[in-house]
């Protein structure tokens, strides 16, 4: 995707990322984020008069938080699935 560019690395939460600006950041095509926003998946964007998509940093910077947390639980759930099961054995008292 190549060099990263001044905006990119100055970039703050107020800032309009364009969808080449997000694709180099995020390193994805910008055809993936064209299939996220037609899925409703991906960071929330928003269109400008004539079509244009920007991306708010704001926006990007909670999604891939929502991504991080998403990812913790799934690690979480999947460690607590594969523990070992403890045996509970019966004494018969006679």
């Amino acid at each position: 995707m190549g060099e990263s560019t001044p905006a990119i690395e100055h970039a703050t939460i107020w800032q309009l990322l364009a969808p080449p600006q997000l694709a180099e950041l995020l390193a994805v095509s910008e055809k993936t984020l064209r299939n996220w926003r037609n899925d409703s998946k991906g960071p929330a964007y928003i269109k400008l008069d004539g079509g244009a998509v920007r991306y708010p940093m704001r926006d990007v910077y909670a999604w891939l938080d929502e991504q991080r947390n998403a990812s913790v639980r799934l690690h979480a759930q999947r460690a607590h699935e594969m523990r070992p099961v403890e045996s509970k054995r019966f004494l018969d008292v006679a």
